[in-house]
């Protein structure tokens, strides 16, 4: 069901009175409509934090069709003179009134791409299938007619159309045109012509512009109610205190100049000078880390720290504290100096705004305590850091003590041994007292002169000029009874997870559809449980609960994202947990495919090798494995059109070569399924495709040594670390040393970037290393992988949060725990297993074998235990 359905918003101050005002109307037409819960939630919603859709929808009203019009206007009538955010998504009925409409699903109907995301549609006369999420701006169907303006074309369109800005042509919500000469863009303000936009969302845009006298300029918008607090203040009073920042910190270099301050209708807009695009978190991940080498130029680290420092400094004599420094937040220029941006909740005059950035404040600056200047010290060092290591600093746990303990910890493991220069400083800097880290400050200032400004100058670390040392903690050591407690406690976790997925309420599985995929659903979590005997049970439950759920939409087939992992999982719990469940039907290939094993047949095509030696007497997984290498070898695939950023030269990334999207996992089928079946044709391709592997990994295991590495080298999905586990089977398969060399000599340059691995996951960091190094050591029998391998868990428990023996293992985006397969704790757990038990292949390959089938569970599921 689809059609216009309406949004009342509101702020938290006045959501009583708009129910009070909308309800008697609603009451009346007996239509079905939704409120939010409290003043609470409707702060969450409006903060643009949760869901930037869902920004003032305070009320979803779904009327009946013919009735939308009146029953619009009538609220509109209530309602009229309530200020509230705008619902950038939707069309204001009248500009007096905060109701607004569009044209989108009532109940949930998607379809899945490629990587198995829904997707919310709506759904022509003609079955065309269109977005039904909200967008950034209004857009009405070609087949529906806006029914509140009829004679205008469908189409996209500003969502007030009727409110004239009292400044420029461009309301705010409207498409910008790009114009690189500035001289075709759209005006702002009517004196700023736009050239390019730099962040577009609920909150507010941001533009480049240039101003009349061709002055390059950034305007930045704050929408109004939007981030409103209990206070009443909201995203305008942070643009207003940028502001009166800017203003007190005119003429300091490296700070820029606020040029103009006006407002669109309530929206707010500040104009300042244009610092330029390359911010410190894209510097690093575009041309690497910065170290202490005067060769490396613009990359040093010592003249980084020097040069954020004058600026911070020449901003504190000024009376300002920063409180936001961070990578995002520190802009180079083409001569590396520093200009620091984003002022609004920055201290001045007695006056600060509530806000933190995790990891990069100081940790008690969440209180809204009065800062000082001593906290941008810390600020500094947590940005220094970054620059060094690539890492965010440790934030997943909930103890800022252990979080800067661990912090310091990937420290040391980058740099051991290292106390003098400005690494020797970061201790310091992260130090929870300001004492120590105004005296770090302070010998950071010294060091800019006689002292090289690098690690340091080449003395003796007694003769280094430095007033106090600061000492590195140690990391966690691997034993045999921590490795033991860890992997218990991330399987009672993983269980727990499973348990929590399966009791989520049906209506919130509408909102979203559950995701049954090995990347990051049901099916990778439950495969992992179906080798822990403790948690054999829960892995049954969650097979049948994942078979019972499984998404009308049609789903792809490919072996990660879409519906090959997922009955691999179920015929394996079949066999080893559940045998009530029925058996997994193959998939078919519909239209064309891509090659790879995220995405494509070489996946399919080693999940149906892996279903049929799960069930040999079924020879439709055989023939489906037939047809992937058939197209695989004739090249009737499509070509990879994976959303990764192209690799920087000498990185050692390679997405086209590695495992998930490359040549890698493309080889590793072809010998797979040569392996099972004897087929000629795909043999003399996999030797062929392993022969090319091997010239492309002599490359990059070279890049993997260079000086302009980056961790993604090493991993599974883009780097060497799959490719590594294909080059072992090769030389399993033939005998051939060149393969094992070149295998072991990948491992090895893997250990050289995984201490700037800063996730712990199977697919981008840790845990797909460690799978690397453990089948090394299972083909070669070499202890030492074995302990490598120790190596990369140590690092793990560095990274997670709690304490050693109960670790809280992050996902990708570090700030809290993850538990799917490819980017959680699910994947973690799988790593973990085979390094205590010293056996069994990676799960997801041809090579995996089921666990034994636990007799007292196919009992118990035999009976209806968990139906």
């Amino acid at each position: 069901m689809q059609g216009w359905k309406i949004h009342i918003s509101a702020r938290p101050g006045t959501l009583g009175d708009t129910l009070e005002r909308a309800l008697p109307i609603l009451a009346g037409t007996g239509c079905a409509f939704k409120v939010a819960r409290s003043t609470h939630r409707l702060m969450e919603l409006n903060s643009g934090d949760v869901d930037p859709g869902a920004v003032g929808k305070a009320m979803t009203v779904y009327p009946e069709q013919d009735a939308v019009v009146e029953l619009g206007h009538a609220l509109a009538d209530a309602l009229s003179g309530l200020s509230a955010p705008r619902v950038v998504s939707d069309r204001r009925v009248r500009p007096d009134a905060p109701v607004y409409y569009r044209y989108a699903p009532f109940a949930p109907q998607y379809r899945v791409d490629e990587n198995g995301d829904f997707e919310l549609i709506v759904i022509g006369p003609d079955g065309e299938q269109l977005p039904g999420a909200a967008g950034p701006e209004f857009t009405c169907p070609p087949w529906a007619t806006d029914p509140f303006r009829p004679t205008e074309p469908a189409g996209t369109g500003p969502s007030e159309p009727d409110e004239r800005p009292s400044l420029g042509t461009l309301p705010p919500a409207q498409t910008t045109g790009q114009a690189a000469d500035g001289g075709s863009g759209r005006l702002i303000g009517g004196r700023y012509r736009v050239t390019s936009g730099v962040v577009r969302g609920p909150r507010g845009n941001v533009y480049r512009a240039t101003d009349a006298t061709g002055r390059r300029v950034v305007v930045k918008e704050a929408r109004a109610y939007v981030g409103e607090n209990v206070e009443g203040w909201d995203l305008r009073m942070y643009l207003r205190n940028e502001l009166r920042v800017l203003q007190a910190l005119k003429g300091v270099a490296g700070v820029p100049e606020p040029i103009d301050h006006f407002r669109h209708g309530e929206d707010e807009f500040l104009v300042m000078t244009d610092a330029g695009s390359r911010d410190l978190n894209r510097f690093v991940a575009e041309n690497g880390l910065f170290t202490g080498e005067p060769a490396t130029g613009e990359r040093d680290l010592g003249t980084l720290a020097v040069r954020l420092l004058e600026v911070i400094d020449a901003v504190h004599a000024r009376g300002v504290v920063i409180r936001d420094l961070s990578p995002k937040n520190v802009v180079l220029g083409e001569d590396g100096r520093c200009t620091l941006i984003d002022f609004g909740n920055s201290r001045y005059d007695g006056l600060q705004l509530p806000g933190w950035s995790r990891g990069y404040s100081v940790p008690d600056q969440h209180t809204d305590r009065e800062s000082v200047p001593a906290d941008d010290y810390f600020s500094l060092g947590a940005t220094l850091f970054f620059a060094a290591t690539g890492m965010n600093p440790i934030m997943i746990g909930a103890d800022p003590v252990r979080n800067v303990e661990r912090t310091l910890m990937c420290l040391a493991g980058m740099f051991p041994g290292v106390t003098t220069g400005i690494l020797g400083l970061l201790p310091g800097l992260l130090s929870l007292d300001p004492a120590d880290r105004t005296a770090a400050a302070a010998e950071l200032r010294s060091a800019s002169g006689p002292v090289p400004a690098g690690l340091g100058d080449g003395r003796p670390a007694t003769e280094q000029p430095q007033a106090r040392r600061w000492k590195l903690p140690s990391p966690p050591r691997l034993t045999g009874e921590l490795l033991s407690k860890a992997l218990d406690h991330t399987v009672r976790e993983c269980a727990a997870f499973a348990e929590q997925l399966m009791a989520a309420p049906e209506d919130a599985r509408r909102e979203s559809p559950p995701v049954t995929n090995v990347y990051g659903g049901s099916a990778g979590v439950g495969m992992e449980l179906l080798h822990h005997p403790e948690a054999k049970a829960v892995a049954a439950d969650l097979a049948r609960w994942t078979a019972r759920v499984m998404p009308p939409a049609k789903l792809p087939p490919s072996l990660y994202f879409g519906r090959t992992g997922t009955a691999l999982f179920l015929a394996a719990a079949r066999l080893s947990a559940a045998p009530d469940l029925a058996a997994p039907a193959p998939v078919t290939i519909d239209g064309p495919q891509r090659a790879d094993q995220a995405h494509g047949v070489a996946g399919i095509g080693s999940g149906h090798l892996a279903l049929a030696a799960l069930d040999p007497a079924d020879a439709r997984h055989l023939r489906i494995a037939a047809e992937c290498a058939r197209l695989l070898i004739a090249g009737e695939v499509t070509r990879s059109q994976d959303a990764v950023a192209p690799a920087q030269p000498g990185s050692g990334v390679s997405v086209d070569t590695a495992y998930a999207h490359g040549d890698a996992g493309c080889a590793d089928f072809l010998l797979s399924y040569h392996e099972a079946t004897g087929d000629r044709a795909a043999g003399e391709a996999a030797r062929e495709r392993l022969a090319a592997l091997a010239v492309q990994a002599e490359s990059l295991i070279g890049e993997l040594h260079g000086p302009d590495a980056r961790a993604m080298g090493a991993s599974w999905c883009q780097g060497m670390s799959g490719i590594t586990g294909t080059l072992a089977r090769a030389a399993r398969a033939y005998g051939e040393d060149r393969y094992l060399e070149l295998a072991e000599r990948g491992a090895r340059a893997c250990l050289v970037v995984a201490p700037q691995a800063w996730v712990v996951s199977q697919c981008c960091g840790l845990a797909g290393i460690g799978e690397a190094l453990i089948d090394l050591a299972m083909v070669t029998g070499d202890d030492g992988y074995w302990r490598h391998a120790e190596d990369i868990a140590e690092r793990m428990l560095v990274r997670a949060g709690g304490e050693p023996a109960q670790p809280v293992f992050p996902g990708n985006d570090l700030d809290k725990a993850a538990y799917t397969w490819s980017t959680g704790t699910a994947g973690v757990l799988s790593f973990l297993r085979r390094l205590d038990r010293r056996s069994g292949a990676r799960l997801w390959t041809a090579d995996w074998q089921p666990p034994e089938p636990d007799r007292a569970a196919v009992g118990s599921a035999a009976s209806g235990r968990g139906d």
